[in-house]
């Protein structure tokens, strides 16, 4: 049996009208060739699909009980094609990003509203974990990307060097220090100190420059993003150090922001599998991430 999709369209164009000259017009075909097709489909499955009414046609009881076979296969078409059409746009997906809470604050929702703005029907899931080593683990499992200080120590992960940053220093603007062009590790002695939590590697090398010239914080505060650091620092419980530059904190009210001079190797690393392929929006969200290091022309 060798039924055509232009059979059954025929078929089930004319049970909905009534009548071949309406189908007709429907289909945008001759009543010739919807007879045809009616007449090929009643060959193909042995029975009589419609008998003649006066000008119009009947479905015979073999008619009605195939139509609605004939109805719930052209519903499951065009489920498929709504189907399509919403994969073609990326509407079925969702893109998975974890970040360190350095990157929490600023350079993941910038991320995340330039893909946005490019693939609006995509949803997007930003998750914060204070652990550089549990970032990694969730990318290598089954997070699209993590945003990390420092280049993945897994073999298995491909990397993208998105920043080279700046340190600043934070301070409430009311701070015997606010009046300095930069800040110098010793200037921080016996200050109260609000900390990334621990298990960062940027905070771990924050720790490792202070202990290894022998200066002492009051480590008093912790916590985990940015944002959430220069909120205490500005209601003056402390100072601290984050991987932002001064322009990209001037937004917060009460808290001023001085270069931090030195050497702290500080970088926003953007980190993938190698060892399952990206999705068409991963794949269009790294290209961004590329952009934004190299613009195109």
């Amino acid at each position: 049996m060798k039924i055509t999709f232009r059979q059954v369209d025929a078929f089930r164009t004319v049970i909905s009208s009534g009548s071949v000259t309406e189908a007709a017009e429907m289909l945008g075909i001759s009543q010739p060739a919807v007879s045809r097709l009616i007449s090929d489909l009643e060959a193909e499955v042995g029975f009589a699909l419609f008998q003649r009414e006066g000008r119009g046609l009947v479905p015979t009881e073999e008619g009605r009980l195939l139509v609605v076979e004939v109805r719930q296969a052209v519903s499951g078409m065009e489920h498929i094609k709504d189907a399509a059409a919403v994969i073609g746009t990326f509407g079925h997906a969702m893109l998975r990003l974890v970040t360190t809470p350095t990157f929490a604050s600023q350079l993941a929702p910038d991320l995340i509203a330039d893909f946005a703005a490019r693939r609006p029907k995509v949803m997007t899931r930003m998750e914060i974990e204070a652990n550089d080593d549990t970032v990694e683990w969730l990318v290598s499992q089954n997070h699209d990307f993590g945003l990390s200080t420092s280049e993945p120590s897994n073999s298995a992960l491909n990397s993208l060097i998105l920043h080279r940053g700046e340190v600043s220093c934070v301070l409430p603007i009311s701070h015997p220090l606010a009046g300095k062009t930069s800040i110098q590790p010793k200037d921080l002695a016996g200050e109260s100190y609000v900390s990334y939590v621990a298990g960062s590697r940027f905070r771990h090398a924050i720790d490792r420059l202070f202990d290894k010239q022998g200066i002492t914080r009051s480590l008093r505060f912790e916590t985990r993003t940015t944002d959430a650091i220069c909120q205490l620092v500005a209601r003056g419980l402390g100072v601290s150090l984050v991987a932002a530059t001064p322009a990209q904190l001037e937004a917060v009210a009460g808290c001023l922001a001085v270069p931090f001079a030195a050497p702290l190797d500080f970088k926003a690393v953007l980190i993938w599998s190698g060892k399952r392929p990206l999705s068409a929006p991963a794949e269009e969200f790294l290209a961004l991430a590329r952009d934004r290091v190299a613009p195109t022309a």
